[in-house]
């Protein structure tokens, strides 16, 4: 059988099968309280998904980390767009980052009444105890605008990003999909500290 050599903080290192998910392998070494929320392979961020297809160095991405704080946000606006467009599916989602202290997410709907705004945080928590896997896909250019295809914001954002030569991936989750090159968290049970608060 094939194998890398994975090289951990403490500075020893395992050798492990070729293209064993990284976060089996957190796993195996750390237990299931690893506190990872994501990983930097050979100084490249990366979800805990990733296969270990070559020899490597492994840090930890750690969920009160500042950069584990920005992947937990950005998969927080995932998560209310999943909510949004389930709820609301004539909602058109826009752009959807992580800010300094929290995240938000654009969308071309009315404006949500108190009560939409109550269903929307509800639905958030039941997608967190679904506790869906959370899926990084690459797909051509062509699959990528068929994708979205119902979506002008979207297509504009995937025609920059063809431009500039960035890669044509999207995040999955239940039945939701959304443009992003990640990384994320492995599943929305580690979403479970959010609140949603205003709107504009």
């Amino acid at each position: 059988m094939a194998s890398v050599e994975v090289r951990w903080p403490e500075g020893d290192a395992h050798t492990l099968a070729v293209g064993l998910p990284l976060e089996e392998a957190v796993r195996d070494r750390y237990g299931k309280k690893h506190g990872w929320v994501a990983a930097r392979i050979s100084g490249v961020a990366v979800d805990l998904k990733h296969p270990l297809n070559s020899d490597c160095n492994v840090e930890p991405i750690e969920a009160e980390s500042e950069e584990g704080e920005h992947i937990i946000r950005h998969s927080c606006a995932h998560l209310l767009a999943q909510a949004v467009t389930e709820l609301f599916p004539e909602a058109k989602p826009t752009i959807g980052p992580a800010i300094e202290h929290g995240f938000y997410y654009d969308f071309d709907m009315d404006p949500p009444s108190d009560e939409d705004l109550r269903a929307i945080g509800k639905r958030m928590q039941q997608i967190v105890r679904q506790n869906l896997a959370v899926e990084r896909i690459e797909l051509s250019d062509e699959e990528l605008k068929d994708r979205f295809s119902h979506n002008p914001y979207k297509i504009e954002i995937i025609e920059d990003k063809l431009e500039d030569g960035d890669a044509s991936t999207i995040y999955e989750q239940g039945g939701f999909h959304d443009l992003c090159l990640g990384p994320h968290v492995p599943r929305t049970s580690m979403l479970m500290h959010h609140e949603l608060t205003t709107t504009s």
